[in-house]
């Protein structure tokens, strides 16, 4: 096979590993229904454990593994790599919130979930503030995980469009479909078992892709026209100092600003918090997650690797610039095709862990929305039987996917795949973070304080991202050129980009970091939320509050004084660790309170 030519070798790999990953997720999510489970066991599990949380009875490793496929999949490989070489490599100091943040997520978030038995992270907000509140942190939610799906589809969809010439519509179309039907027949079990293969291939993909190209540079003759490696500058790429609130790419703004958005990304994501509550044990959803942690941040470190052995390959050829390439998300499938295509299969194998991986987020992604709509928009008012249950959770998935694929369809319409992600993001997690700790730390907020709070700062950030998106500054590009392309390296259609000034005249708010903008968000909602639950008496339900409050903060507030011995006395709920039934009966009587009746099908 010549470079760049195409092979019914790669049809057949990319057929065969795309099949063996859906079977692999299948074979386990319909094993379970072929089991025979205990009398005990029966009793013991409801339909939507199994359906939701695989029974509670998942391993570390493939629980790690999951959490890692859920968070990177295509659109880590794809996309950030394609932002690491463009904008640079800053989000590698992401990776010191990553670390300040495990300790809190696996001592505090996690104990608080496993005791109350929830499956769902809105279960416990609304058992904490009350329904409304819980019900509209879900809607915010769904506008989040939608948009990552989608990103995830439109990345895939990218390589499979580069690869094979077809249109990019008809790409984000089959894998929004596979991925719905594939969600709809399996539970979590499945779906935990398919990640831990896709995170197997998520850490292997950039690590090959790495070794061959540093092979290229030493042993491949065209690599005699490209500067020696030491010639990058490598402070615009790693090294921004400047305190600047405008820009995503700096130090400050990666290693301070991303707090907000990893400690949503790590502990508080519906799809998180199902791997950690579907573990066998407190001790198990804790070394989940630093498993899981680290993995995050290797995969990272791979990922940058790649995009700075890119910019050696290609800051003196840049695809995009030439022509070879529509758009930078498409540089990956680029080299590949020019570099691997040669090598029987590799384009296929490279291609099928892409669409896999992507298959994986957007099956977990559904399987957690369909979750939280079940459980907290449908349970709380409508009792039904199994067989309901099971037509109502397939129909809200089929429902989830086909929205995810029609937003898909439109991220080339709205902004770089990466962008969108990051302010997206950014922007809605920030007021969620403040809401979680609101409930999760302080016994004197109530629900007229967090649904102020929440909606003031939802409010402003909606504004804020919007004009963000349609007049925010650009982030500025790491320097390229075409001085030494091969004359047969420009397309033929090609055409070099007209740099433009800046517009001086964008309004302040729109220029803040997406970054900074989460985590100033979070704190505000913290604020107004404390402040709103003073004024309207929230230091009256203090006793009720203690129980659903993190026994960590409670253990803080007792020893500066802050709460007395009577604000303690009732810690029945605080004492039964691992009690499913407990925090359920407690989340019916809260419903009952609120004066919410259900009706039974």
């Amino acid at each position: 096979m010549t470079p760049g030519s195409h092979h019914d070798v790669e049809y057949a790999v990319f057929g065969v590993f795309v099949a063996a990953s859906l079977f692999t997720g299948l074979y386990f999510a319909l094993g379970k229904c072929r089991s025979k489970p205990s009398a005990r066991t029966v009793r013991s599990r409801s339909m939507a454990d199994e359906e939701f949380l695989g029974g509670r009875s998942l391993g570390m490793l493939p629980l790690a593994l999951s959490v890692l496929a859920s968070m990177v999949t295509a659109t880590g490989l794809l996309g950030f790599t394609s932002h690491f070489y463009a904008y640079g490599m800053h989000l590698l100091w992401g990776s010191i919130p990553v670390v300040v943040l495990l300790p809190f997520i696996a001592y505090v978030v996690i104990p608080m979930v496993r005791r109350l038995g929830v499956t769902s992270v809105y279960q416990y907000i609304r058992m904490r503030f009350g329904n409304q509140v819980g019900i509209a942190a879900c809607v915010v939610y769904f506008f989040l995980t939608e948009i990552q799906g989608a990103v995830s589809i439109f990345a895939a969809a990218v390589a499979i469009s580069t690869f094979f010439h077809m249109p990019l519509l008809y790409c984000s179309l089959a894998i929004g479909a596979a991925g719905t039907l594939y969600t709809a027949l399996g539970g979590m079990r499945g779906v935990v078992w398919t990640d831990s293969v896709q995170g197997i291939l998520i850490l292997i993909c950039p690590l090959t892709i790495l070794g061959t190209i540093v092979y290229d540079s030493l042993h491949n003759a065209t690599s005699s026209q490209l500067r020696p490696f030491s010639d990058i500058d490598m402070k615009p790429y790693f090294l921004q100092f400047d305190l600047d609130f405008t820009r995503d790419e700096n130090v400050w703004s990666c290693a301070v600003g991303l707090l907000a958005g990893h400690a949503y990304r790590m502990g508080m994501d519906q799809m998180v918090v199902q791997r950690y509550a579907s573990a066998k044990s407190l001790r198990e959803a804790q070394r989940t997650a630093f498993l899981g942690s680290a993995l995050l941040v290797i995969s990272t470190a791979l990922l940058s690797g790649v995009a700075m052995a890119l910019v050696y390959w290609y800051r003196d050829c840049d695809p995009l610039l030439s022509g070879a390439i529509k758009n930078i998300e498409q540089i990956i499938p680029y080299y590949i095709k020019q570099r691997l295509s040669a090598f029987p299969g590799m384009t296929g194998l490279f291609l099928a862990g892409v669409v896999s991986a992507t298959l994986s987020t957007v099956s977990s992604a559904i399987n957690s929305l369909a979750a939280s709509t079940f459980l907290d928009i449908l349970s709380p008012f409508i009792v039904m039987n199994d067989r309901c249950s099971s037509i109502t959770i397939k129909s809200i998935a089929f429902v989830f996917g086909a929205l995810m694929t029609g937003l898909a369809i439109a991220v080339p319409y709205i902004s770089s795949a990466v962008r969108l992600i990051m302010v997206v993001h950014s922007s809605t997690s920030g007021p969620f973070i403040g809401l979680f700790i609101l409930a999760l730390a302080f016994p004197w907020a109530n629900g007229k304080g967090a649904s102020v709070a929440t909606a003031l700062t939802l409010a402003f950030q909606a504004w804020a991202m919007t004009g963000r998106l349609l007049h925010g500054p650009r982030p500025v590009k790491m320097p390229s050129s075409l001085d030494r392309c091969p004359s047969e390296h420009f397309s033929a259609n090609a055409t070099l980009p007209i740099l433009s000034e800046q517009e001086a005249s964008t309004f302040f708010i729109y220029e803040l970091s997406s970054f900074w903008s989460g985590l100033f968000s979070a704190l505000a909602t913290i604020v107004i939320g404390l402040v709103v639950s003073w004024l309207t008496g929230g230091g009256r339900n203090v006793k009720r509050h203690v129980p659903l409050t993190s026994d960590a903060f409670v253990r803080i507030w007792r020893k500066v004084y802050m709460l007395d011995d009577a604000d303690l006395e009732d810690q029945e709920l605080q004492r039964s660790k691992e009690n499913p039934v407990h925090a359920f009966t407690i989340e019916r009587a809260t419903d009952d309170q609120l004066g919410f009746s259900r009706t039974k099908l």
